[in-house]
């Protein structure tokens, strides 16, 4: 082509544009401005899309875990949670998911319990996890809505026959200790899931308490059986007619309890190895909070376990043995017989008792109380059997005047601590006459229940050391002194025979008895006997 072209010339010089003015942006440029930002638009919703679908998959995907690690499946597949998940398959709670209890209601506390499971989660991969874990469940969980609760306000409730309250063992301090619905219900027991432990009940109701007193009180939770027991041989028993009869439960059941609830230091260092963490091991009240109420911690962790079952072979050996039901039941016969229980006096040893002669000796005589229960007792006849009728009815006819005048100390006895408490006596003497009537009060309560016939020199020297004492106390306080009907002083046989004299020995025959060996019976009973 011709560059001298004036045709073409003048069409090239047409084609280019006008000198642009400063600022001003050409036809070209100003499309590829929109281009530019036309294709940054479609980036940044394709930018925007991905990010979206990303945070629906992330969302979609947190979710998804958060359902199924919140399955109870999903925890049984560490398998050291293998027995917990096999006790809860079978517990009452078994249609409650595991989150439900363990995650106190609330998102942000449902969160922090994911955090601490993936923490767990972690130290079970990399096997730094220990082979029991520990959980605590929150009363907040047991008493959501929905769950129980109601139950603070539900009242008394029944539990294996034993009325309780929950509201006073969660609301109110027991023993100083703030309890929690895990201090009872244990949420780690192998074979059942969140069921109550009695031991710990019996713990905290025994230890340092006497029996059948204060939390220990045998009707807090039992009731007075209502059936007769068939204890056989004719002998029935019935628990409203003792307990009418104040019969103390202990004197059948004393030994249903066993063990002190003590805690081993040893059972501190299963979890403190360090000596800072065992200084205030003897301070309960700081112990128990942070063990019972901050933290659950099974008592039987740090206690030993008391016991409390019924003997099941008490009623079958009842027939046969007496001291089965009846432990120290006739203490006060025994203590007598042998010449010891008394406070004011000295023992002084029965003659049967260093002969060995057991109760059935004496107690021959069969009779049916009112209750249909089949008593043995004494009678003459049964002294008969060992010695002459006439020192038996002399020893029968001593013990009834002897025991008729415990009505007459007992008076006077009356009379002399009304007397002393209207006296004006020094600190000292007054300490010494309140200890010396404490003791003459349980003597004579000791001869009315032990019956004097068991051993009359023991009871008469005991009645007659008490006859003194009053006499004694009655001129001190100035008033009269009793008059006491006793019977004649008892004489009893001498050990031995005197020595003769050679007057004696003359007038001895030659063929003289021997002396009555020692241990055989004279020929006239001793009312000891």
């Amino acid at each position: 082509m011709n560059e001298n072209d004036p045709v073409r010339n003048s069409a090239s010089e047409e084609d280019v544009p006008p000198p642009l003015a400063p600022g001003q942006t050409s036809e070209n440029e100003a499309w590829e401005d929109v281009w530019t930002w036309q294709k940054f638009r479609r980036f940044a919703a394709r930018a925007v899309a991905v990010l979206g679908a990303m945070l629906l998959f992330g969302a979609t995907l947190f979710a998804f875990s958060g359902w199924y690690t919140s399955r109870p499946e999903f925890c049984n597949s560490c398998h050291i949670m293998e027995p917990y998940y096999a006790s809860w398959q079978h517990s009452t709670h078994a249609d409650v998911s595991c989150v439900k209890c363990h995650f106190p209601p609330g998102a942000g506390e449902k969160l922090r319990g994911k955090l601490l499971g993936l923490v767990q989660l972690i130290k079970y991969v990399t096997e730094t996890q220990g082979p029991r874990p520990r959980a605590e469940i929150p009363d907040a969980s047991c008493l959501r809505s929905g769950c129980h609760d109601k139950r603070l306000l539900s009242g008394r409730i029944e539990f294996q026959g034993i009325p309780f309250d929950h509201g006073p063992h969660l609301e109110d301090t027991r023993r100083g200790k703030q309890l929690r619905c895990t201090s009872c219900h244990s949420q780690i027991v192998q074979g059942t899931h969140m069921t109550v432990t009695t031991t710990t009940c019996f713990l905290c109701h025994f230890k340092d308490q006497h029996f059948n007193q204060g939390l220990g009180t045998c009707t807090r939770c039992h009731q007075i059986p209502e059936k007769s027991f068939d204890l056989g041989g004719g002998v029935t028993f019935s628990h409203h007619l003792a307990y009418e009869r104040g019969v103390d439960c202990a004197n059948c059941h004393g030994d249903l309890i066993h063990g002190k609830g003590e805690v081993p230091r040893e059972r501190c260092t299963v979890c403190h190895n360090r000596e800072d963490d065992l200084r205030q091991i003897d301070d309960h009240a700081f112990m128990h909070q942070v063990h019972v109420t901050d933290h659950k911690v099974d008592c039987l962790s740090c206690h030993l376990t008391i016991q409390h079952a019924f003997n099941p072979h008490r009623i079958a050996n009842a027939a046969s043995d007496c001291a089965s039901c009846h432990p120290n039941h006739h203490q006060e016969q025994v203590k007598l017989i042998e010449g010891i229980g008394a406070r004011t006096i000295p023992q002084h040893l029965s003659t049967m008792t260093a002969a060995r002669i057991s109760c059935p000796t004496c107690h021959q005589q069969k009779e049916v109380s009112a209750t249909g229960a089949t008593v043995w007792k004494a009678s003459l006849n049964s002294c008969l059997a060992c010695h002459e009728p006439e020192a038996a009815q002399r020893l029968e006819s001593y013990n009834a005047v002897l025991r008729a005048s415990l009505d007459e100390v007992e008076a006077a006895l009356g009379r002399v601590r009304d007397a002393f408490q209207a006296a004006d006596l020094p600190a000292a003497r007054r300490a010494s006459v309140t200890t010396q009537l404490e003791n003459m009060q349980h003597d004579v309560s000791f001869l009315r229940a032990g019956n004097g016939v068991h051993n009359i020199h023991y009871a008469d020297t005991l009645t007659r050391a008490l006859v003194d004492q009053l006499s004694a106390l009655s001129r001190e306080l100035q008033i009269d002194e009793p008059q006491i009907t006793l019977p004649d002083v008892i004489k009893p046989a001498a050990d031995t025979p005197p020595a003769a004299t050679e007057d004696d020995a003359e007038s001895q025959p030659a063929e003289a008895e021997p002396a009555q060996p020692e241990g055989e019976e004279p020929a006239e009973m001793d009312p000891e006997d």
